[in-house]
């Protein structure tokens, strides 16, 4: 089997045996290609840099390929040691624009997108992301047909410095069923009163990785926040397809949220305790043999209805909130 087959089916299809990080086959280690892997680097010296008011182009590339790893350091405000969690490096936007398009399929701030939510995660290691000391890698791979770019905007007005790499495989074809990675990014307030709608789409797709971030003067130690239902209605369903009886549970813990942690396809990247009362949770979840398929739609809700108890503690006090979903889909 060609290389070419195998990484189209990692795009959408999404076999077993790609996923599991510690035993993917000696064959597909072994295999020789007919594709041509890149490595382009951006916004070192003597390079456009990521200054205060500008848009940087990090990649522009012609297909058939795939990105296959986007290696990004913490961006900072001084290279001296002005720190890695500034305002300026948090409202980093990444626009990703697939084959000519003119509105961007991903366009959120960047951290976010590699699993740094506001440049603050904990270390952390999972399948499709990982931040690891003053750096991220994101393996999430971005098919593309005819053309892809990827830019950044500093709208902030300071400079920013840091370096990025991006590792992408020159195709000769890409299978008509491969789909493009896109995301839907929400923040805002949830309601503890009212159902809170996360993720909406009309097509068809493929979810391989959500995170969220929540926290609540109400909440000790991620307690109360958690005990919101998260139902997700595939298709028109009128009861929810997917119904997860607690957050924790979303991301594969149970009991609350007890430390920093991870297991290779979920984490709890941050858990911190507000001033003067009060806590945040952050988690994310990579979905490999269990990603989410649907044919028409999807409407993924949080509700605390079903549990009157954490309503009532948590009353009219609105939860801020960031959420992420990471899914396949055609054009």
């Amino acid at each position: 089997m060609s290389r070419i087959i195998s990484l189209a089916a990692m795009l959408l299809i999404l076999p077993a045996a790609l996923y599991a990080a510690e035993s993917v086959a000696w064959q597909e280690t072994a295999g020789v290609s007919d594709g041509k892997t890149h490595v382009v680097p951006s916004l070192w010296f003597g390079m456009p840099g990521l200054n205060a008011k500008t848009t940087v182009t990090i990649l522009d590339a012609v297909g058939p390929g795939v990105v296959t790893l986007f290696h990004a350091s913490a961006l900072t405000t001084d290279f001296g040691g002005g720190g890695f969690a500034s305002q300026e490096a948090q409202r980093v936007t990444i626009r990703v624009f697939y084959d000519g398009e003119t509105t961007p399929s991903i366009n959120m701030p960047l951290m976010d997108f590699l699993g740094d939510i506001q440049c603050q995660s904990a270390y952390f290691s999972t399948v499709y992301f990982s931040k690891v000391k003053q750096s991220h890698n994101f393996r999430l791979p971005m098919p593309f047909r005819d053309r892809i770019r990827i830019e950044l905007e500093n709208v902030s007005e300071k400079n920013l410095v840091g370096y990025i790499d991006l590792q992408w495989e020159k195709l000769s074809t890409l299978p008509e069923h491969c789909g493009y990675l896109r995301t839907g990014y929400r923040h805002g307030n949830i309601d503890p009163q009212k159902p809170t709608v996360m993720f909406e789409i009309n097509k068809p797709a493929k979810i391989v990785a959500h995170w969220l971030q929540y926290g609540s003067e109400k909440s000790k130690g991620g307690e109360t926040i958690c005990e919101a239902d998260q139902e997700l209605y595939l298709d028109g369903d009128t009861a929810p397809t997917l119904n997860y009886l607690g957050t924790e549970d979303v991301y594969g813990y149970s009991w609350g949220f007890k430390g920093i942690q991870s297991d290779n396809w979920s984490a709890i990247i941050r858990r911190e305790e507000l001033k003067p009362v009060g806590s945040l949770i952050a988690a994310l979840r990579c979905r490999t043999t269990d990603a989410i398929s649907f044919q028409r739609s999807c409407k993924w809700v949080l509700t605390y209805a079903h549990d009157p108890s954490a309503q009532k503690q948590l009353g009219k006090t609105p939860v801020p909130y960031r959420h992420c979903v990471y899914y396949y889909s055609a054009r």
